[in-house]
């Protein structure tokens, strides 16, 4: 019986840092990491500056606005459990991730690989919106596919073996590709279990969410590249 409460609980802590939002933004942190020298900002400032205004676009405001809808009654709970009441917090997510790729489309200094990886993410929840009108699409599913994909197509874009992951007050690390592309699949795969040990969503949901993911990255790979 302990076992098993340690399981959910852990299942529920991966949920929770693996969210959608969070696991998104993670995915602009590697892609920056991946090919920092296509950034043309030599200024450490503007560096700090462009990601916190990626966080609050990424993860806080469509946050806020879910915690809004809350508030206003218009959904029940966070958790979302009916496919209606993830309608309006998609709409404002969706907005704010289009936004997200506007800015970075835009903006000359950065990159076609953080442009791809931004419209893959605007595609998929933009995708994972209309199929749920009618199936509850698994959406950490969506953000895993679109994860494990956009970083696979990041190492062979950019034909790096390696690159340096610098965390703050801790130092830099030069870490493998191959082992940034083996863990970004398992952790997809690990993402996706966990949705399904919690019993919160059928394999279909988490498949279609993977097949969704995936789609939309190659989908956005293609068009940008």
């Amino acid at each position: 019986m302990r076992h098993l409460c340690t399981m959910r609980l852990l299942s529920r802590g991966v949920s929770y840092v693996f969210h959608p939002l969070f696991l998104f933004f993670y995915l602009v942190l590697i892609a920056f990491a991946i090919d920092r020298y296509g950034y043309r900002m030599d200024n450490s400032r503007a560096i700090e500056a462009m990601l916190i205004m990626t966080f609050f676009i990424l993860v806080m405001f469509p946050l806020l606005s879910t915690f809004l809808f809350k508030g206003l009654g218009l959904i029940p709970d966070l958790k979302m459990i009916d496919k209606k009441d993830r309608i309006g917090p998609l709409i404002a997510t969706l907005i704010f991730y289009i936004w997200f790729f506007v800015n970075v489309n835009n903006n000359v200094a950065l990159p076609e690989t953080l442009r791809f990886v931004a419209l893959g993410g605007a595609i998929s929840l933009g995708i994972a919106f209309f199929i749920n009108n009618f199936s509850r699409i698994s959406l950490h599913a969506v953000g895993a596919g679109t994860f494990a994909l956009a970083i696979i197509l990041l190492v062979l874009h950019t034909n790096s073996s390696s690159f340096v992951f610098t965390l703050p007050m801790i130092g830099s690390y030069r870490v493998s590709s191959i082992f940034v592309i083996i863990l970004g699949v398992t952790l997809s795969g690990l993402i996706g279990t966990v949705r399904l040990y919690l019993e919160t969503h059928t394999v279909e949901d988490v498949f279609g969410g993977y097949v969704v993911g995936v789609f939309s990255q190659v989908i956005a790979y293609n068009f940008m590249t």
